[in-house]
Order: structure tokens, then C-alpha cells, then sequence
């Protein structure tokens, strides 16, 4: 309880049971990152800790007590066979692997704005829920018509899944890393992007 003119409760949840949780997603996205550079350790340290998913104000990104509840009874529990995966809690598990993603990729180099690009990509792609703020270009260039969204739904807690979308990942990484190199280059792919879409639209209105 906080005292002033306006008494204020403030909570602040024990993370100490689920940070393994946190621990494990950050050690299945280092398997799928080990052939590019190792990303080290989780530390919690990197993020802001909170009670919610809410925009972190300090640019850090959050963890939130509630995604980590919300995943904890998809892992893999030796006496009892799950087949739902993740599909039912798929919101919470994106916004984590987007800001475990974040940290790794700033720890690969990147800077603090493409890293969140990158974040936002991998958590796409991996659960198919689109999280953040990150406008259409970011997303939609760099996905093409072959590629699997959604590939963790079904085994998220598998290392062989992660492993199998190595390639999915590093060309991610590889595109962020260009445009993390030269900014004038995303300007102007994104430009020409939405260029495109434009007429597209007007084509098919016109169509119609």
C-alpha cells in the first residue's frame, strides 16, 4: 500500500516460480539461434517484470506474471498426455517469445528498434498471433507465400521444432541485420511496399 492524497495497492507478484518457464523458451530459442552466435543465458534482469502485459515505459521489453501463469500447464508433464499444445494460450506464449526474442537479438548486435522488429516477426511466425505494434511492411516483407506460420502450435516444448525452423529464423535475423546496417535501404523497401499494396487495392476495386 502506498500512502498519499490517493492510497495506491500495488502488487507485486512472487515471479521466482515461474521464471523456468521464461528460462525454458529463451534455451529453445538458443537452439534455434546456436548456428548464428550464442545468446548466453536468460536473465531477468533484461526486461521489466510485471502483473500484466502492459507497455513497458523504460524500453525494455515485459515479462508478464499472467502470459507465464497462462502457458505453465502446456508443459510437458510425464503423467499426463497433452495434445492441445499451445493453441489454447497462444496470445500469452507470443508476447513471451517476442520479448525473450527482443533481448536475443540486441545480444546478436542489433539495435533497440530492429531487435523489436525481429522480435515481433519470430513471435509471429512461431505461434501465428501478430503481437506489438510493428506496422504491415515489417511483418508481411518478410514473410512469403511458402512459409509456415504457426510451426510451434502443435510441440512448442520440442527442441526438434525449434531446430527444423533454423532456417525461417536466420533469414529473419539476415534481413533485420541488413536494415539494422542500412536504415535509407528499409525506407525505402518499405516505401516501395506500400506502394505496392496501394495499387493492389485499387486494382482490385476496380475489378470489383
Amino acid at each position: 500500500m502506498k500512502d498519499g492524497i490517493a492510497a495506491e495497492l500495488v502488487l507485486h507478484p512472487d515471479f521466482t516460480p515461474l521464471l523456468p518457464h521464461f528460462d525454458t523458451v529463451w534455451n529453445l530459442l538458443a537452439q534455434s539461434l546456436k548456428p548464428i552466435d550464442d545468446i548466453g543465458e536468460f536473465w531477468e534482469g533484461d526486461y521489466v517484470l510485471g502483473l500484466f502485459p502492459e507497455m513497458s515505459q523504460n524500453g525494455r521489453p515485459i515479462l508478464s506474471y499472467a502470459d507465464a501463469l497462462a502457458i505453465q500447464d502446456t508443459f510437458p508433464d510425464v503423467d499426463v498426455v497433452k495434445t492441445d499444445g499451445i493453441k489454447h494460450v497462444l496470445e500469452p506464449f507470443a508476447r513471451i517469445i517476442e520479448s525473450l526474442a527482443v533481448v536475443a537479438a540486441i545480444r546478436l548486435g542489433l539495435s533497440a528498434s530492429t531487435a523489436a522488429m525481429f522480435g515481433n516477426q519470430l513471435s509471429y511466425i512461431a505461434s501465428g498471433v501478430a503481437t506489438g505494434t510493428i506496422d504491415e511492411f515489417a511483418r508481411g516483407s518478410l514473410l512469403d507465400e511458402t512459409a509456415q506460420i504457426g510451426w510451434c502450435r502443435d510441440s512448442p516444448w520440442a527442441v526438434e521444432t525449434w531446430i527444423s525452423a533454423q532456417p525461417r529464423i536466420e533469414s529473419i535475423l539476415d534481413r533485420c541485420l541488413l536494415w539494422d546496417k542500412n536504415p535509407l535501404l528499409f525506407t525505402q523497401q518499405r516505401q516501395l511496399w506500400y506502394q505496392a499494396r496501394r495499387f493492389e487495392t485499387r486494382a482490385h476495386t476496380e475489378r470489383s
